[in-house]
């Protein structure tokens, strides 16, 4: 049965049996491996390791001698240590964790390019088309050029748009997205008729495609 002090010390992070190793040494100040056995009821092949994980915590102290004995060390100093160390070791894991992530952003950041230029523009998303085995366009009023290299793709097509056309796809009405996903990898953003935005990061594509999904249902 653990102690409401036992409780306590395993919120600091003591093991079931360091908690009780250590509360038995509040009471007895100073002991040999067997008192502290009897006195906490750890089993005594295992007081060995227990006592050996609170020194290296910095909080008993064992003097060598036949047979050796353990001794806490003040615990208005030791435990303040011992906190201390703690809150280090989690401002370390935090950095670590928000380095982590900064990384992540930058990387998806790097995944998108801007493109201005209307001859760009065209002959980028054509190159797309021409290497891409499925196109999902989504595009409100479908300029020239593009319904041009929609009418000679050869791929799996399907658009949806806000016109009726001669090609695979649905009519949805009042529709203000523009984009295209090549092989559901690559998402092409339209910003007016001369600027892209290309995106290969993965929950950019994901979330083109559930709009895609949701406007396809929509339809329907």
């Amino acid at each position: 049965m653990e102690s409401e002090l036992e409780g306590k010390l395993r919120r600091l992070g003591f093991s079931f049996y360091e908690a009780k190793a250590y509360s038995s040494l509040l009471v007895l100040c100073s002991a040999t491996m067997k008192e502290i056995s009897e006195k906490s009821g750890i089993p005594y092949q295992k007081v060995y390791e227990i006592i050996t994980s609170l020194e290296a915590k910095g909080l008993v102290r064992v003097i060598e001698g036949k047979p050796k004995r353990v001794k806490l060390i003040d615990p208005s100093i030791s435990l303040k240590v011992y906190r201390d160390k703690i809150v280090n070791e989690l401002d370390e894991i935090i950095n670590y964790v928000i380095s982590l992530h900064e990384k992540s952003k930058i990387s998806e950041v790097d995944r998108s390019i801007h493109v201005k230029g209307r001859r760009t523009v065209i002959k980028l998303v054509k190159q797309f088309a021409e290497r891409s085995k499925k196109m999902k366009v989504v595009y409100d009023k479908i300029p020239e050029w593009l319904m041009k290299i929609l009418k000679q793709y050869n791929g799996d097509l399907f658009v949806i748009t806000s016109k009726n056309i001669d090609l695979p796809g649905k009519k949805v009405d009042n529709i203000t997205s523009r984009f295209i996903i090549f092989d559901d990898s690559l998402l092409v953003t339209f910003n007016g008729d001369d600027e892209i935005v290309i995106d290969s990061c993965k929950g950019c594509v994901i979330q083109a495609k559930e709009h895609f999904d949701l406007l396809t249902s929509k339809s329907e």
